[in-house]
């Protein structure tokens, strides 16, 4: 990992030289605690700044940049062109997107800029630190490294940040046992900073809300307020119980429960997806890992994104407000499916992808993944949303899709990347699109929908070898 160690501490050495920083990041949980990350840190060394959040980087909004020092996280890459072409000033890009095919590689238009990005690595570097499913660490992931190298010699080393990297990571469903992220837990463990066990992964908020909106896992009982209610009253506990306050006696049958359930449900959900490892962030004012993440997403994807980065800034004022945001955008999501289960009609089926237009704003790429993991799971599902503007540089003009493929399709049904076929199939309307091959998303001109379903359908047969 020499070249990535490298880039990091270049990174750190240029960002420390300068006394304001503007960053720039994306919408999404990772997009967030990445920012998050590093403001935290500027603040530490002294250094002021401005954080953006946006859906993604346009020309008009690059060449209107002033700052001597731009710090883009979780995006970049993609637009590498027009920043080595706008940008006459130090830019430091943390980013894990596979580079677009239609891009060229970065180049710095200064010397004091750098781009991080496991995919842009060569050989065996490149090789340990990404697979089939694009980066194994996310931009959380590599910002945390880059805040390490930036601390000074009497601090901490901003270990405590390590939370926040492992929020974005579970944001962006990254193996978190396994290379750099693993490292980085083991060593927030080690500081007392994170608290590992296993147990439900439904969070620690109040049981019957936690059952009642899940759909990550998506159990049976979600939305179905008669059924959780009844199934809590069959299991002696309130409504108004905490998870975190169960014994383990208590949350043991509670889990035996929930798993007979969804095994008579037929669902399509493995064990693992409602059981297995969950982290304590003890620096942060939420302290469950997944109940952070799912409200610094929730956040972003309302439009709220000031929220998102004041919790991890650790501002304990806006946990309420999070937590109404969460439960606001849980309620869009139960909604969306029940929709979905209702209208029989409602996802249609081409080659090689399902397709459904959404009616709910800011819950578009989370849909596709529910939909991806547990309902439609033999092809890629691909969802369009024409009134989704979930931050302010998304145009009113423009119809946002998201496009997610499981684990286990992508293993069977290799060749798909649904990064490569989200560019391709956007820029064949005038749109934009990109990601990674598990998860992409694109903006495309309102009515091109019907063109850019057709091209897609048909990449995604190339890609898998197929002929319609």
């Amino acid at each position: 990992m020499a070249t990535l160690q490298k880039s990091v501490e270049q990174a750190a050495k240029i960002i420390n030289g300068h006394e304001h920083a503007r960053v720039i990041s994306h919408y999404d949980a990772d997009g967030i605690t990445s920012a998050g990350i590093i403001c935290n840190a500027l603040l530490r060394r002294g250094i002021q700044f401005h954080a953006t959040i946006v859906n993604k980087l346009e020309r008009s909004f690059i060449q209107d940049l002033d700052e001597s020092l731009i710090i883009i996280c979780d995006m970049g890459t993609a637009q590498s062109d027009l920043l080595s072409e706008n940008l006459r000033k130090d830019v430091v890009i943390i980013d894990h997107h596979a580079p677009a095919t239609s891009v060229p590689a970065f180049h710095a238009s200064s010397s004091s800029s750098v781009l991080i990005n496991p995919c842009c690595l060569r050989g065996a570097e490149k090789r340990e630190l990404t697979n089939e499913r694009g980066s194994t660490i996310c931009a959380a992931g590599l910002s945390y490294l880059v805040a390490r190298c930036m601390s000074s010699g009497d601090d901490t080393g901003n270990i405590d940040l390590a939370g926040l990297a492992i929020a974005g990571t579970l944001g962006d469903k990254l193996d978190l046992e396994t290379g750099i992220n693993r490292l980085i837990v083991d060593e927030a463990v080690q500081e007392g900073v994170v608290t590992v066990k296993t147990g439900l992964k439904l969070g620690v908020g109040k049981i019957r809300d936690s059952i009642l909106f899940a759909t990550d896992p998506y159990l049976p009982l979600a939305g179905k307020v008669e059924w959780v209610d009844a199934f809590l009253e069959k299991m002696g506990i309130a409504k108004d119980t905490l998870l975190s306050a169960l014994n383990k006696a208590e949350e043991k049958r509670l889990t035996a429960e929930l798993l007979a359930l969804l095994r008579e449900s037929q669902a399509c959900i493995s064990d693992d997806a409602l059981v297995g490892t969950s982290y304590t962030l003890h620096s942060e004012v939420i302290r469950d890992g997944m109940d952070f993440m799912r409200m610094v997403d929730a956040c972003g994807r309302l439009g709220k994104s000031g929220i998102g980065i004041g919790l991890c800034l650790r501002e304990a004022n806006l946990v309420e407000e999070a937590t109404s945001l969460y439960l606001n955008i849980q309620s869009k999501l139960v909604s969306e499916l029940s929709r979905l289960e209702s209208e029989a009609d409602a996802i249609k089926e081409l080659n090689h992808i399902f397709y459904f237009f959404v009616q709910e704003g800011g819950v578009t790429g989370t849909l596709a993944g529910i939909v991806a993991e547990y309902i439609c799971t033999g092809k890629p599902v691909i969802v369009l949303n024409k009134k989704d503007k979930v931050a302010e540089d998304q145009k009113d003009e423009e119809t946002r899709i998201s496009a997610r493929c499981n684990k286990k399709l992508m293993s069977a049904s290799g060749g798909i990347d649904l990064a490569v076929a989200m560019e391709q199939a956007s820029g064949a309307v005038d749109g934009f699109g990109g990601g990674h091959p598990v998860a992409a998303g694109a903006s495309i001109p309102k009515g091109s929908e019907e063109k850019f379903i057709t091209a897609l359908d048909t990449i995604i047969g190339k890609q898998r070898g197929q002929k319609k």
